[in-house]
């Protein structure tokens, strides 16, 4: 083979084994819409899925020495890491002559430069030469959604799907990931209602706008356009898995259910439709029932980390230490895609009572795992609770240091941590500490004052909110903290109602401020007015110490069957709630 041949040999191997999609890094914006979205499944259907490209005959157009010389030196460039370079270099070549895998090169090439000009350029050219590759089209399109040339990338997907009807739905699929990345939800939403497949009322061009207005949480667009797929075709089982999350969100469950359950039951019935059948009876509380469904998958196929993840989870929640271990060392076994393993071999082996090997698990965690801080705050904790404090604390202080953008963070949770363990002053100085590294750090002053609330120091307490209000006077939460304060550790009643009726101007419907506002009329004498803002702070959120107040009121007018009936309500929420109990102990209870 001579060098000429080589050379198109390479070039056309770049076009039959390569995916153009994702190698659009410039574009990493348009990936597969994100695992953790609630209702959009992460399916085939997703831009960085592998492109089939057809295998077209290897070229054997001659070529002349300038053109040998630019591919060449294109390729020695792009190894050096001179992707400019590169791109310029295959530029000229791909403008010399008419060739579909030299557009196609030069169209990679220009993808490596992350510049969009360049990218467009090629992309440009590789249409002249080849018009009829559809996948030109469908990588025009995320350029255009860029530009905000909406309507111009709805035809340009539409010349896609036209000159390939056969990737109808892995387009469709496609261009929805794209949108959901690039663009806001009302003109994105416009781009799928102008194609050609979706004005002719296609399937899958109407799931995959349902998907889309799903995924925007648009569910008054999702669930009749996902209920008008159903009725043209029944057997569409993505789409009715789809519905079946739509009605979930909505907080349909049963309704959920309903959907699914006859497609599960079936023989046939996919795994993947089963699975979510599974997962939406345990998010509808019937256990049991989605532990079966689990247990039968796993039974069948025991190496999808999915299920056994699942499984693990179940066992979590129902206390079942030494069998989530199991699950979670399986799902260790299958690689752990997605690194969760060992959080939840650490709860299980807390549970298991195994503590010195829980402490290895959470110490494990990554820290750029989502459950890195709630790993340390277990570690944490498990130090503090077997005599480590010490340890504990120079973790907390190592951790700062290696993460100095959660400092703050940090700080806060170890001033927590250390009040709910009776260290009032530790729990004061920490913070005192974070001021002269984060000096009129608002969360740090809120902090401190609490902390120095719980040292019974009121004047420190004043102080440090007060020097929030100078920074920010409309600052609702310590306007309401400083105005009860006042009202239930001090005589200056007028004085709280100012700063509470302030907070409530900011929050006319926040129960807390409302709580705050009964009281301060409770210490003022005003009864009639102290229950009626009472009842509508319980009403907005049945609080145990909201209702702590209102029973007192209650007590106070006379009402004592009725006080006795709302303490009984915040035990049911809270019964070593303290401020309730104190309370029912001062009326002799």
């Amino acid at each position: 083979m001579d060098l000429s041949q080589a050379i198109w040999k390479k070039l056309s191997c770049f076009t039959r084994t390569s995916s153009l999609t994702t190698a659009l890094v410039i574009l990493s914006a348009c990936s597969t819409v994100p695992s953790e979205t609630p209702v959009v499944p992460t399916d085939s259907l997703s831009v960085s899925t592998p492109v089939a490209v057809e295998e077209k005959p290897v070229e054997t157009l001659p070529l002349t020495a300038e053109l040998t010389y630019l591919i060449l030196t294109a390729e020695v460039a792009a190894q050096r890491g001179d992707v400019i370079g590169a791109d310029e270099l295959y530029n000229r070549a791909a403008g010399l002559i008419d060739s579909p895998n030299l557009s196609n090169r030069s169209t990679q090439m220009a993808n490596f430069t992350r510049d969009e000009q360049r990218i467009d350029r090629a992309l440009n050219r590789w249409a002249e030469v080849d018009p009829t590759d559809a996948n030109i089209y469908m990588l025009k399109a995320p350029f255009l959604l860029i530009k905000g040339q909406y309507n111009e990338a709805a035809a340009s997907v539409n010349k896609a799907i036209s000159l390939a009807p056969n990737k109808s739905a892995l387009y469709l699929g496609r261009l929805s990931d794209n949108l959901s990345k690039l663009v806001k939800p009302q003109p994105a939403l416009a781009v799928m209602s102008q194609l050609d497949l979706f004005q002719q009322q296609d399937p899958t061009a109407l799931y995959q706008y349902s998907r889309l207005a799903a995924y925007y949480q648009k569910y008054d667009a999702a669930l009749p356009t996902i209920n008008s797929v159903l009725d043209k075709d029944p057997s569409f089982e993505d789409a009715r898995i789809l519905k079946s999350k739509i009605l979930q969100r909505l907080g349909q469950g049963e309704a959920a259910l309903k959907t699914l359950k006859p497609a599960a039951n079936k023989r046939d019935a996919s795994r993947q439709l089963r699975f979510t059948y599974a997962q939406l009876l345990g998010e509808n509380n019937y256990v049991d029932a989605s532990r079966r469904g689990f247990e039968k998958l796993y039974a069948e196929q025991s190496n999808e980390p999915d299920v056994a993840f699942a499984l693990g989870v179940i066992a979590i929640e129902q206390g079942e230490g030494v069998k989530a271990r199991t699950y979670f060392n399986r799902l260790l076994d299958l690689g752990d895609p997605g690194q969760q393993a060992a959080y939840f071999l650490g709860l299980a082996e807390k549970m298991n009572g195994n503590v010195e090997q829980a402490i290895v698990w959470f110490t494990s965690v990554p820290n750029n795992n989502p459950r890195f801080q709630a790993a340390q705050t277990h570690y944490v904790t498990l130090l503090a609770d077997n005599g480590a404090m010490a340890k504990a604390r120079q973790h907390l202080a190592n951790i700062r240091t290696a993460n100095p953008k959660l400092a703050v963070q940090y700080y806060l949770f170890e001033s927590s941590f250390l009040r709910e363990r009776g260290l009032a002053q530790a729990s004061y100085d920490i913070l005192d500490t974070a001021l002269t590294e984060h000096p009129n750090d608002i969360d740090l002053l809120y902090g401190r004052a609490m902390a120095a609330e719980s040292l019974n120091r009121i004047d420190w307490l004043e102080r440090d909110l007060r020097a929030i209000l100078a920074i920010d006077p409309q600052h609702g939460q310590t306007l309401n903290a400083l105005g009860y304060t006042l009202t239930d550790r001090t005589d200056r009643h007028q004085e709280a109602l100012v700063l509470i009726n302030q907070a409530l101007a900011l929050n006319p419907n926040d129960p807390f401020y409302l709580d705050s506002l009964g009281w301060v009329y409770y210490r003022l004498g005003d009864l009639e007015k102290a229950e009626l803002y009472l009842k509508k702070a319980v009403e907005l959120q049945p609080d145990p110490e909201f209702l702590a107040h209102l029973g007192e009121v209650l007590w106070q007018r006379g009402e004592q069957h009725q006080a006795k009936k709302i303490w009984q309500q915040g035990l049911d929420f809270d019964a070593d709630n303290k401020l309730l109990l104190d309370t029912m102990q001062q009326f002799g209870l």
